[in-house]
């Protein structure tokens, strides 16, 4: 075999273990059991019971916890890193949240049932907002942000846990806003969005998570998956 012909041998070798391995780390190996989960999970350290396992995708799961001696409903979020699942995400107590891997995004919740959730209401606002921006010598990109106030409700299941997709609605609005005239080379980067969260019980009444977190709430996030989301004020409302 001439030295050309082992050469290349040896590229098409590598070529096909780099798509050997490349397949492997894209491929998500069988979840954990309910017995690893509590093992991998380095963000707790107090004793923990699985409430569930349910597959938000290919490459995403949610997982409710129960802790402190069942008092505790929290909940946490695994990730295929390209080699195994990992936790980047756990508390001891859970309102909603946002979890985005891979361009999938999605609200999840893990409460206590004394707070007696009938329903959500969802938010996607923004402030109205004017920016002047210089581009170039002699040229300015004057950018108007209209208020955007978006709802979406959702009726709370038998189970003290859930999730949904993030409407559709919502990302359409995010995205249009996220481009700008080509020939300017310039995205703007002033607008910021707020996600919340309203709480309501059978007579219709907004309330607080008082026993979700009447022991406080501990827990982490690692990685860019997160967006935190946060108890809406109604006074903000228009």
């Amino acid at each position: 075999m001439t030295k050309k012909a082992i050469f290349l041998l040896i590229i098409v070798i590598a070529i096909v273990a780099g798509a050997i391995t490349i397949y492997i780390m894209m491929t998500p190996k069988a979840f954990y059991s309910e017995e690893e989960i509590i093992e991998n999970m380095d963000y707790l350290t107090q004793k923990m019971e699985v409430l569930d396992v349910i597959q938000l995708d290919e490459k995403t799961y949610f997982v409710p916890i129960l802790s402190n001696g069942g008092e505790s409903y929290g909940s946490s979020i695994w990730i295929w890193s390209g080699w195994k699942w990992e936790c980047v995400g756990a508390t001891t107590a859970s309102d909603p949240q946002i979890v985005v891997n891979e361009g999938n995004s999605y609200i999840y919740w893990s409460v206590h049932p004394q707070d007696e959730v009938r329903e959500w209401e969802f938010y996607l606002t923004s402030e109205r907002n004017y920016s002047v921006t210089s581009v170039g010598d002699d040229n300015q990109v004057e950018v108007y942000y209209p208020k955007i106030q978006m709802k979406h409700s959702v009726e709370f299941g038998k189970e003290s846990y859930g999730y949904i997709e993030m409407p559709s609605e919502w990302k359409d609005v995010i995205g249009s806003f996220n481009s700008f005239p080509a020939e300017t080379g310039f995205i703007p980067s002033s607008h910021s969005y707020m996600y919340q969260w309203q709480a309501y019980n059978d007579d219709g009444e907004s309330i607080r998570l008082e026993h979700t977190f009447r022991n406080g709430g501990g827990g982490s996030y690692g990685g860019n998956y997160f967006f935190h989301m946060s108890q809406l004020d109604p006074e903000n409302l228009e």
